[in-house]
């Protein structure tokens, strides 16, 4: 097909987290609001994303795109109005309903166009014939538009402009301002752990967008050049470190070039472990998302590792870790399901996740737990999330008392480890204290490069220490103001002035939540590809 073709690919439509008939209240667009700072309030940075997938496939297809972000249904109709060739919806599980809404709408205000629908929730069971859609796209989703539109399976991958940017940090509005590039470096992980949708999703395959370390750098490079940045994220690679050449090949360019970012990634504690914490912050890494999963599960992954061991170590070079458990695992009971959260807690992430263990189509656990009949299909798929309450039957909790642990887990983990962003600042404190010596020169580089950052670090940890209201949340900041002093001296009265208008905003905000609701929407967004 020519470039006359066009196609539309949308995310579903908002608004998100209300309670209707497309969308629940606890489940939020926010990764960090709604699963990792869940129960953290005006200390949760609220963080959105454009639809990373979307804009991946538009700009790696050589027909005319448009990608539309997070539109009102209006929106989307007013558009699907132009009439496209091709319309296609991505989505999760949980927007099932949304989807369907969508593909209606379509045939209602374009019935010539053809309808894709790709994305998680393409692996609900017999959804193509759920859907009044023409096309379902499971996996990887450029070579099938690629295919599907007639063009040639031979492509050099291209670089959309995906990123995410934070909307407000301790009640502080801040849309237009902290924008953050995400790098499209591959997708999926070889693990095949029997939970996990993206490894399953994608064939158990570790497919490779950026193929070297070279052409990483040089985004990195492009990047950080147009967002004015020195921080990214490595995204949809669920495993980076599952192809150790390309990541030492990024480092070792890392270090000629004397560059110093901040990269966010994923990678299982066994290749972290291998790679090694100086070689991790050799290449720029900043923080790392590992899956503990549960001391008491037989992953090979995790096996014979000391996690705790290992995060300090990470911490060492002032790497933070996003750490993330399982809970509700059959072996699970009311007495070690306690043992294994106290066992999370003991390693004191800067960041923490507790998901339930859940059988989401596609993977081998839903298929075992269907097969025992322990899905509970009554349960609408819009509650079908893992941080809120379970939809299958636990030999031990009942769905009340599962919500109940994991609420606490939260709270625990926020009441007695403290804010994360105060983690955040202390690790990247405990590495530069402990890397401004080194007989390595780029760790000392390192070092200085963090301290950049400290004179404004004073400045929220002073609002930090004003908004918290638990004593022993005050004393951790106290300790955490003290090594930073030691670091870089005294706080300076503008700082202590800045933190009481920290205050202030951090107090509005929990005036507006309490009254109001602590919803964000995204922003609706269109951008488009070969035109």
């Amino acid at each position: 097909m020519g470039s006359k073709v066009k196609v539309l690919l949308s995310s579903v439509f908002k608004p998100f987290a209300v309670d209707d008939l497309y969308s629940r209240s606890d489940s939020k667009i926010e990764l960090f609001h709604n699963q990792i700072t869940k129960y953290q309030g005006v200390f949760s940075p609220r963080i959105n994303y454009n639809t990373f997938g979307l804009h991946i496939i538009a700009k790696n297809i050589e027909s005319k795109a448009v990608v539309l972000d997070y539109p009102s249904l209006p929106r989307f109709i007013e558009e699907v109005k132009k009439g496209y060739d091709y319309v296609g919806i991505g989505s999760i599980v949980q927007n099932f309903n949304k989807v369907k809404r969508m593909a209606e709408e379509v045939r209602r205000h374009s019935p010539r166009s053809k309808i894709i629908i790709g994305g998680f929730c393409t692996m609900i069971e017999n959804i193509e014939k759920m859907l009044d859609v023409d096309y379902v796209c499971k996996g990887e989703g450029i070579s099938f538009m690629r295919e599907l539109l007639g063009q040639s399976p031979e492509y050099k991958f291209r670089q959309p402009e995906i990123f995410s940017y934070t909307r407000e940090l301790l009640g502080v509005p801040l849309s237009g301002f902290d924008y953050h590039p995400f790098i499209a470096v591959g997708l999926g992980c070889p693990y095949g752990c029997d939970f996990c949708s993206p490894s399953h999703f994608f064939g158990k395959r570790h497919i490779k967008l950026l193929k070297t370390g070279k052409e990483i750098f040089d985004e990195i490079v492009k990047l950080g050049k147009r967002f004015k940045t020195t921080s990214f994220g490595l995204g949809g690679d669920d495993n980076f470190l599952a192809d150790e050449a390309r990541a030492e090949e990024l480092r070792k360019i890392m270090v000629e070039s004397g560059l110093q970012v901040k990269l966010f990634l994923f990678a299982s504690a066994d290749l972290v472990k291998k790679f090694g914490a100086e070689r991790l912050v050799e290449m720029g890494v900043s923080t790392v998302w590992i899956g503990r999963e549960s001391g008491f599960a037989p992953y090979p992954k995790n096996k014979d590792l000391d996690l705790k061991a290992l995060v300090e170590e990470l911490r060492r070079v002032g790497i933070k870790v996003i750490l993330s458990s399982i809970l509700l695992f059959d072996f699970h009971t009311k007495a070690n399901i306690w043992e294994d959260i106290e066992d999370h807690l003991a390693c004191s992430p800067a960041f923490s996740q507790f998901a339930f263990y859940a059988p989401l189509p596609g993977t081998p656990l839903y298929e075992r737990m269907k097969e025992e009949g322990r899905i509970l299909f009554s349960i609408p798929l819009e509650d079908w999330h893992i941080f809120g309450k379970p939809w299958y039957i636990h030999p031990e909790f009942s769905l009340e008392e599962a919500k109940a642990v994991q609420d606490r887990a939260y709270l625990e983990d926020f009441y007695r480890l403290g804010p994360s962003i105060v983690r955040l600042i202390r690790d990247e404190v405990i590495g530069y204290l402990n890397m401004r010596q080194s007989s390595n020169q780029y760790l000392r580089e390192r070092a200085e490069f963090y301290a950049k950052d400290f004179p404004l670090y004073r400045a929220i940890l002073r609002g930090c220490l004003y908004l918290v209201r638990r004593k022993e949340q005050k004393e951790f900041i106290k300790e955490v103001i003290s090594l930073l002093e030691q670091a870089i001296g005294k706080t300076r009265i503008w700082e202590k002035i800045s933190g009481l208008g920290l205050y202030g905003f951090g107090r509005l905000r929990e005036f507006r939540t309490r009254f109001f609701s602590d919803t964000i929407q995204p922003k609706t967004r269109i951008s488009y590809y070969n035109w």
